[in-house]
C-alpha cells in the first residue's frame, strides 16, 4: 500500500509541475539573451543568440498551447545558449584586447631595436 502511494506521488509530480507555466524560465530566458545582445556578438557567439531566440519563441508558443513541460525545457535551452553567446562573445573580446597589445608591444620592441645608442 506504501509502495502505491510512493509510486502515485512520484508520478503526480512531474504531471503536477508540468502545469505550472514556466513564467520565470521564460523571464530569464529573455533577460539572458537581451544580456547577449548588449554584447553585440559577431561569428559562433551570434550562431548561439540566434538559437536562443529560436528556443525562446518555441518555448512562448508551446506555454500559449499549455505544453508547460515541454515549453520548460525550450526556455532552459534558451537561456543555456544565451549565456553560452555572452561567455564566447566575451571570450572573442578579451582574446581580441590581447592581440591587440601582443601587436602594439611587437611594436614597442620594434622601436626600442631602431633607435640609436642612447635611446635618442
Amino acid at each position: 500500500m506504501l509502495a502505491t502511494l510512493v509510486l502515485a506521488s512520484a508520478l503526480a509530480l512531474p504531471a503536477a509541475q508540468a502545469a505550472v507555466p514556466p513564467d520565470a524560465e521564460l523571464a530569464a530566458a529573455s533577460a539572458a539573451i537581451a544580456a547577449a545582445e548588449r554584447l553585440k556578438p559577431v561569428g559562433g557567439p551570434a550562431q548561439y543568440l540566434e538559437r536562443a531566440r529560436t528556443h525562446l519563441g518555441q518555448a512562448q508558443q508551446l506555454a500559449a498551447k499549455r505544453k508547460f513541460h515541454d515549453a520548460l525545457t525550450l526556455a532552459q535551452a534558451a537561456q543555456a545558449e544565451a549565456s553560452l553567446a555572452q561567455a564566447r562573445a566575451r571570450q572573442m573580446q578579451a582574446q581580441q584586447d590581447v592581440d591587440e597589445k601582443t601587436a602594439r608591444n611587437a611594436d614597442l620592441r620594434r622601436q626600442l631595436l631602431v633607435l640609436p645608442e642612447g635611446g635618442q
